[in-house]
């Protein structure tokens, strides 16, 4: 009786991982994370936080919704807020405290992004406060949806943010 039981919780737990896994798409409008990696490293007053705008992207077709963004193994890291910034935004910013959104900037979640032309690119703001003397994620993911298909978009450069010390 115990071989039955344990081969059908293997079973059910086998097919929740396949549904689970199998609903994403990384090969989206917003591109895949087929990109350089490295870890950016910004410091920290005690109890500040950090923005970081350097991921930047393209919309190579239609309109797309942000649902939300996650950071990638954080340890010791929070994510507080979101934008994006489309065209010719002032946006990327990096560095210590807050950024100062304009109208322009759209809040995530619900941020709806347009198919961008030329030379324009779409940039992710976030900031994060580490909530120890090191905070470290491994890389960003931004979840969005296309045409009723979802999608993640996978930043790959890894965050660093020491308090008070130095990078």
């Amino acid at each position: 009786m115990n071989r039955v039981l344990l081969g059908g919780l293997a079973c059910g737990l086998a097919l929740l991982l396949a549904a689970c896994s199998s609903g994403l798409s990384d090969n989206g409008p917003l591109g895949n994370s087929g990109q350089n990696s490295g870890t950016l490293c910004y410091t920290a007053t005690r109890g500040g936080v950090v923005q970081d705008g350097f991921e930047e992207f393209n919309d190579t077709d239609g309109t797309v919704t942000v649902d939300r963004v996650a950071l990638v193994h954080p340890r010791h890291l929070r994510l507080i807020a979101a934008w994006i910034g489309e065209g010719n935004t002032p946006i990327g910013r990096v560095g210590r405290g807050y950024p100062h959104p304009t109208k322009a900037w759209k809040r995530i979640p619900g941020a709806i992004i347009h198919h961008n032309h030329g030379q324009e690119v779409i940039n992710l703001e976030i900031v994060v406060k580490p909530t120890a003397k090191l905070g470290t994620a491994t890389a960003i993911d931004m979840y969005y949806e296309a045409d009723g298909t979802h999608y993640v978009r996978r930043f790959t450069d890894g965050l660093k943010v020491p308090v008070g010390g130095k990078c």
